[in-house]
């Protein structure tokens, strides 16, 4: 299959496919990534890292603050000339203790126990709360692994207020290439609920569900799980996704559905993922460091968890969402994009267990707590979260390494990682 324009135009120039494809290639290959095409960092890299193991833990502790220093990447650009400054409150704490699973706990013993690499906490815009851990700081990106699908979400909301994308549309009318896989028939509103009808499977202890197989596709990794044959890069990968009528209409959490949106929005617009980002969201939210996406041998992005950022850009994230939409006096997103996102009613077919008095949702790529406040997140595998508490007027960022997907070999982490965003609200409100 060959690549569009677009594949061929992460850095603005239109490369030849096959320099680009040998290029990065190379990189995944060697792992030193030296090639400007991969604008990876030199040298620092452990001798211990691999292909195979930096997702996981003690490795991911160094690997989800050096990406760049293990997988390709293309950035994400920033406007020096345009940054939203973070105010130090004047009830900024160095330290504190938080009433956390039934007893007063400092802070710093709960990052402790919980792989945490930064926490940014924000109240009415300001910086109330700040510290890193580990190889983490304040002017280092971190993989968001799926908060980057709530980036991608607030792009397509403005791309569709400019009359670029029509969300009623099917992925077919703007991605042919995808006509016969399993999203090809479905609208796009359908997918950034993650209601389609793709077979598109994800379970993180199973190595053999498409989330895992996907891995192998795009370069993330080598493991001896991966099949043999199986398509290199996104291009030629997602198109052999088939469907299942049965998931259509019904929330079922499936990565897949991000990186055919971030095709989509690159068809549309004939512009890379990156730029689009950039141009759109990065820039204007008033970023105050560049970010980055990981990119396959192809030249396909990885949008549903390829982006790494700062810890306060994604803080900055989180209070574009929180002023709805605006940031530095501009209109970034429109109002009614992330009104519609905090005012879903629960989903009767939820298929989680959650408390009685909540009724969660997922709603364009952002999770809703389903409380009377409205609060939405968005969450990333090994403990990446983005909280915005509109009513209490807070926004929290938090990077992790937890040292598995969804906790360690005993525990699954998510409600303790809930309940600790539910008592940092109650704590700053």
């Amino acid at each position: 299959m060959s690549l569009t324009k677009t594949a061929l135009n992460h850095r603005g120039l239109v490369m030849n496919k096959t320099v680009l494809s040998l290029s990065l290639y190379c990189c995944l290959l060697t792992g030193v990534f030296v090639s400007s095409e991969c604008l990876a960092e030199q040298g620092g890299r452990p001798d211990y890292v691999t292909l195979s193991n930096f997702q996981f833990g003690p490795v991911n502790r160094w690997s989800f603050s050096h990406l760049r220093e293990v997988l390709p990447t293309v950035n994400i650009e920033h406007d020096s000339e345009r940054v939203l400054a973070l105010e130090q409150s004047d009830g900024f704490v160095s330290d504190f203790s938080v009433l956390y699973q039934g007893r007063e706990q400092p802070i710093n013993e709960i990052a402790q126990s919980w792989y945490v690499d930064g926490l940014l906490i924000l109240k009415d815009g300001d910086v109330i709360f700040e510290t890193y851990y580990g190889h983490l700081t304040k002017d280092r990106p971190h993989l968001m692994n799926s908060v980057s699908k709530s980036v991608v979400s607030l792009l397509a909301g403005k791309l569709e207020d400019d009359g670029v994308i029509d969300l009623s549309k099917p992925v077919s009318h703007y991605v042919p290439a995808l006509a016969s896989s399993g999203w090809g028939p479905d609208s796009l509103r359908s997918l950034l609920d993650m209601k389609d009808g793709s077979d598109y499977t994800e379970d993180y202890p199973d190595f053999g569900t498409t989330f895992r197989i996907q891995d192998c596709a795009v370069g993330w990794t080598d493991a001896d799980y991966c099949p043999k044959g199986i398509p290199r890069g996104g291009y030629e990968y997602f198109p052999t996704i088939g469907r299942n009528e049965s998931n259509l209409g019904k929330f079922y959490y499936r990565s897949g559905s991000t990186d055919v949106i971030g095709w989509v929005l690159e068809e549309a617009t004939g512009q890379p993922l990156a730029k689009l980002i950039s141009e759109h969201i990065w820039k204007p939210m008033g970023a105050e460091f560049d970010a980055f996406i990981t990119v396959d041998e192809s030249g396909f992005v990885l949008a549903d968890h390829g982006m790494n950022s700062t810890l306060r850009d994604l803080g900055r994230m989180g209070l574009l969402v929180m002023n709805k939409g605006k940031a530095l006096g501009q209109q970034v997103v429109p109002a009614d994009f992330i009104e519609d996102i905090h005012a879903q009613p629960g989903d009767p077919t939820w298929p989680y267990e959650s408390p009685q008095n909540l009724e969660p949702y997922y709603r364009s790529f952002w999770w809703g707590k389903g409380n009377d406040e409205r609060d939405i997140s968005g969450s990333g595998i090994h403990g990446q979260t983005v909280r915005v508490a509109p009513e209490a007027g807070i926004v929290i960022a938090l990077y992790s390494t937890w040292p598995r997907a969804d906790g360690d070999n005993t525990d699954q982490y998510w409600e303790a990682n809930e309940e600790l965003m539910d008592a940092l609200v109650a704590k700053f409100r």
